[in-house]
């Protein structure tokens, strides 16, 4: 069935070809304002990072705090916190060039997404090396990597009980 016949039978001449196309634009051109932040990449230079889940880049001479999707990382301040945040360190080393695919914003405005550092992601060697769980609160992406870490006693799964960041921040 051809459009316009379609439009006919089913409008009723409601809308007339014109109108109709820039009602179709206008929810194009919302949808772009929408995810047009949420679907780019950008790239800088490391010049911070906190603990095993969030750095700092500078992109076109300003800073972007970016935290890593999909993974939650120990506490600076929680056992096996400054050996995920070393780990980090060792993937992707203060000044180096680093690729950002972003994902969302999270409530504090930093940038959620997947870094990549020498062509590496970044997100998945942390999980699969032991050093981050799976954030399952907001990704499964990562979990497959999680449980094989686990079996193998990787990183904080050679622990007896480690303790999820999220708990650990809870009883803060």
């Amino acid at each position: 069935m051809r459009i316009s016949k379609f439009l006919k039978l089913n409008l009723k001449g409601t809308f007339s070809p014109l109108k109709l196309a820039m009602i179709i634009l206008f929810v194009l051109y919302g949808l772009s304002l929408i995810v047009g932040d949420l679907s780019k990449e950008i790239q800088g230079e490391i010049i911070k990072v906190y603990d095993g889940d969030t750095i700092t880049l500078v992109e076109n001479q300003k800073k972007v705090k970016i935290r890593l999707y999909g993974l939650d990382a120990p506490e600076l301040n929680q056992r096996f916190g400054k050996e995920a945040r070393e780990y980090l360190l060792s993937l992707c080393p203060l000044h180096a060039q680093a690729k950002i695919k972003i994902i969302d914003k999270d409530k504090y405005k930093r940038v959620v997404g997947i870094v990549y550092c020498n062509e590496i992601n970044v997100n998945e060697k942390l999980v699969e090396n032991g050093f981050a769980w799976a954030y399952r609160e907001y990704s499964n992406d990562y979990v497959v990597l999680e449980n094989k870490a686990r079996k193998n006693t990787m990183g904080l799964w050679g622990e007896a009980n480690p303790l999820k960041p999220s708990e650990f921040r809870r009883k803060q």
